[in-house]
């Protein structure tokens, strides 16, 4: 994994991995509904994926948790995903078997705070924010 930008980062899968990921560890576990969004880039048409899933979102123990699928994307997209998870605490940003992926304004957010941004800004444009959920 390397930062990139001022708020990317590039995950390149080493040679023979099983599973490339970057995998991020919040302070604390957090329950509740969830919105995770992110930009990708350069995603080639011949891109082969462990699984079928770009994220997966895992609980304090890892012992339970949430595969947010890719839906074979390709070229550059914002991606967004709403699931509910108790106690998560790592999220898992993964890359194709044989190609680096480019993540680029990774946000985290309750779905009740994504539903005030969006009645702000309606079209799908990039948050610049955080991967802590706010507390009320």
């Amino acid at each position: 994994m390397q930062h990139i930008d001022p708020d990317g980062i590039l995950i390149t899968p080493n040679s023979g991995a099983v599973n490339p990921l970057a995998k991020i560890r919040l302070c604390e576990p957090v329950s509740g509904d969830f919105h995770l969004n992110f930009w990708i880039f350069q995603v080639p048409e011949d891109s082969q994926w462990y699984e079928n899933g770009i994220c997966y979102v895992s609980n304090a123990t890892e012992s339970g948790g949430v595969l947010l699928p890719h839906d074979n994307t390709a070229g550059t997209a914002f991606l967004g995903f709403d699931f509910h998870m108790d106690d998560m605490q790592y999220v898992q940003l993964k890359c194709p078997l044989n190609h680096p992926l480019h993540f680029s304004a990774i946000n985290l957010m309750t779905q009740a705070d994504w539903k005030e941004y969006k009645k702000l800004v309606p079209k799908m444009d990039a948050l610049y924010g955080d991967l802590m959920p706010r507390q009320n």
